[in-house]
C-alpha cells in the first residue's frame, strides 16, 4: 500500500510540475530559504515562463517569503499582484496543473491577507485553497503540496473550533498532522512552508521536543535561517530552557540589525528578550527591552508585531506598570 502511494505520488508531481519547472522551483525556494532573495528573484524572473502561471506562483511565493524575513512593503504589494495575475490567467483552467497552480495561489493569498490582518478573508482564501487541494486529493493526485494545503487546513479548523469540531467534519487533526508529515518528508519546492506550518501544529499540541527537532532539522537543512532561529529560540522558551532561548533572540536581535526595511523581525526579537528576561525575575533587563520595543522610532514596525507576541507581552508589561 506504501509502495503504490509513493509511485501515485512520483507521477502526481511529474504531471503537475514539469521537470525542469520543478528543478528551477527547488533551486528559487532554497535559495529564499537561505535568505538570498535577490538571488532567488532573479532566477525566477529569467525563466521563459516567468509570467506564465507557474512563474507567476513561485515570484509571489518568493515575495511573500522576502516580506516575512525583512519586510519590504514593496514585497507585499509585488505579491499581491502577481497573485492576482495568476488568477486571472488561470481562470477557466480545469487541467490537473491549472487547478493544482490555483490551489497554491489561493494558499498564498490566504497567507498574504492574514500578513494584511484581514483575518476572516484570510479564512475564507484558505478554505477555497483546501477545496481545491481535496478536489485533487480525491482525484488520486496525492501530490505533497496538495497534502501540505489539506493537512494544514484539517488541523488548524478542526483545532480552532474546538468542542464544536463534531458538528463540522469532526475531529481532522491526526489526519492534518499525518499529510503535513508527508509533505515536510517529500521533495517538494515547497517543503519548507509545510515544515513551518509542522513546526507550529506540533507546538499548538505542546509537543515542544518534537518542535524542536523540527525546528533544528529546518536550520540543518536551510543554515542561517533567520525565522527558523527565532523560532528555536521561541521553543526553547516554552521547554523553560531559558539562557538558550536569550541566546537565540539575542542572535537574532543583533542579525536583524540593518536587514529590515520595517524592522519587525528586530522588535520581535526585543520583545521576546523582555518575555524572558521577566520569566527569569530579571525585572531590570525586561524593562530596557520593553523600553527599546516602545522606542518612537519603532512605531511602523510595532503593528506588523504578531498578536501572539503583544498578547503575551500583557503580562510582563502589567508587572513593569507599562
Amino acid at each position: 500500500m506504501i509502495h503504490a502511494i509513493l509511485l501515485c505520488s512520483v507521477f502526481a508531481t511529474a504531471d503537475l510540475l514539469p521537470s525542469d519547472v520543478h528543478s528551477v522551483w527547488s533551486r528559487a525556494t532554497h535559495l529564499s530559504s537561505l535568505g538570498r532573495h535577490g538571488a532567488a528573484d532573479t532566477l525566477a524572473r529569467s525563466q521563459g515562463w516567468a509570467r506564465a502561471p507557474e512563474g507567476l506562483v513561485l515570484r509571489a511565493t518568493l515575495a511573500l517569503g522576502e516580506f516575512a524575513d525583512i519586510h519590504e512593503p514593496e514585497r507585499l504589494a509585488r505579491a499581491e499582484v502577481l497573485l492576482s495575475q495568476a488568477d486571472n490567467a488561470l481562470e477557466g483552467d480545469t487541467s490537473a496543473k491549472g487547478r493544482y497552480l490555483a490551489m497554491l495561489a489561493l494558499s498564498q493569498e490566504s497567507y498574504l491577507l492574514s500578513l494584511q490582518g484581514h483575518d476572516l478573508k484570510a479564512t475564507l482564501r484558505g478554505r477555497e485553497a483546501a477545496a481545491v487541494a481535496q478536489e485533487l486529493h480525491e482525484a488520486k493526485i496525492d501530490d505533497p503540496d496538495v497534502l501540505g494545503v489539506l493537512g494544514s487546513y484539517l488541523f488548524w479548523k478542526a483545532q480552532v473550533l474546538g468542542p464544536l469540531r463534531s458538528a463540522f467534519g469532526g475531529d481532522t487533526r491526526a489526519t492534518g498532522l499525518a499529510y503535513t508529515e508527508r509533505a515536510v518528508a517529500s521533495t517538494s519546492p515547497l517543503r519548507e512552508i509545510w515544515r513551518t506550518s509542522l513546526l507550529w501544529i506540533r507546538f499548538e499540541r505542546k509537543e515542544y521536543a518534537l518542535s524542536l527537532k523540527v525546528v533544528r532539522d529546518g536550520l540543518a537543512a536551510c543554515p542561517g535561517n533567520r525565522l527558523y532561529r527565532q523560532a528555536e529560540g521561541d521553543v526553547l522558551f516554552r521547554m523553560g530552557r531559558l539562557d538558550e532561548a536569550l541566546d537565540r533572540y539575542r542572535a537574532s536581535w543583533d542579525e536583524y540589525a540593518g536587514l529590515e526595511a520595517v524592522p519587525v523581525n528586530r522588535q520581535s526579537a526585543a520583545g521576546n528578550l523582555a518575555r524572558i528576561h521577566c520569566a527569569a525575575g530579571r525585572m531590570d533587563s525586561a524593562r530596557a527591552w520593553i523600553d527599546t520595543l516602545d522606542a518612537r522610532r519603532y512605531e511602523t514596525a510595532r503593528r506588523w508585531l504578531p498578536p501572539s507576541l503583544v498578547r503575551e507581552l500583557k503580562p510582563v508589561r502589567s508587572k513593569l506598570g507599562k
